[in-house]
């Protein structure tokens, strides 16, 4: 009796640890079992867990960061740590904020900024794009593990600010595609099946999770946040309807980039103001 009250459960466990390999498969290089069956759920329920995905990502990131700082110094450390998270993506987000550069930067209509975008070829608007991108987001980085010498602070804040900004960052990736429509016609590309809008019960776990990741900043430093990417988010959707009338899976790799770089400056600012 008690194995048949619980089969209800474990399906729906079953389903959601489905639905994480689903987002794991996707949207980083890590290894899922290969007796999961793809076609068992609706592929575009695993976006929920790309909140996950990001935790997962900055706890890699921190674990390499805390093995670096013994051996190195800051700003060796923080390489590392950055390529630990590339090589743990695959540069998925970066590969698509270099195509949006290039593809808003030398496209004039929809056909254009599309037919760019898919190229595989990078251009120098990709390339600028890059360079600005990691110039800051190393820079802003190396200052906020500095940071660790004030007991203020320390390393578990700065575990915190990774935690927060690679969660955050791509909840408003889940935003974009909940309010906005996908750009391209062809159907047959994952990155279509992944773009159809997440149920209510799904985007609000994704979003209680990534309310969660904040709640160890002080108030007023969430309320910053949130505002800072609430503004980012709305200009680039209107941005992006204006270009191409929707959104790309380029386009969701450009605002998560362009959001984790936001919140990283916007704790540099709050938290390096306290400690001045």
């Amino acid at each position: 009796m008690p194995e048949k009250l619980n089969k209800p459960l474990y399906k729906k466990l079953y389903k959601q640890w489905v639905l994480c390999c689903y987002a794991l498969s996707f949207f980083s290089r890590c290894p899922v079992p290969q007796s999961i069956n793809f076609k068992a759920y609706p592929f575009h329920l695993g976006n929920t867990y790309f909140p996950f995905v990001g935790a997962l990502y900055a706890l890699i990131c921190f674990a390499v960061y805390c093995v670096s700082i013994s051996v190195f110094d800051h700003t060796i450390s923080i390489i590392f740590m950055l390529l630990a998270g590339l090589l743990l993506t695959g540069a998925f987000h970066e590969d698509g904020l270099a195509d949006c550069c290039d593809g808003f930067g030398g496209g004039y209509n929809k056909k254009q900024c599309l037919s760019i975008m898919k190229d595989s070829q990078i251009g120098t608007y990709g390339v600028l794009g890059l360079i600005i991108l990691f110039t800051l987001k190393v820079t802003t980085l190396i200052q906020l593990s500095q940071l660790n010498q004030f007991s203020e602070f320390g390393l578990v804040h700065f575990f915190g600010v990774l935690f927060s900004a690679a969660v955050v960052s791509r909840f408003s990736a889940l935003c974009l595609i909940q309010y906005s429509e996908y750009a391209r016609v062809d159907e047959t590309s994952k990155s279509t099946q992944s773009s159809h809008q997440l149920p209510l019960p799904y985007l609000l776990g994704a979003l209680l999770f990534s309310l969660l990741s904040l709640l160890w900043m002080p108030v007023i430093s969430i309320l910053v946040i949130v505002i800072v990417t609430t503004i980012s988010t709305l200009l680039c959707r209107s941005y992006f309807h204006k270009k191409i009338e929707g959104y790309t899976g380029d386009c969701l790799g450009f605002l998560q980039q362009l959001n984790e770089l936001l919140i990283l400056l916007t704790c540099l600012a709050l938290f390096g103001a306290s400690l001045a």
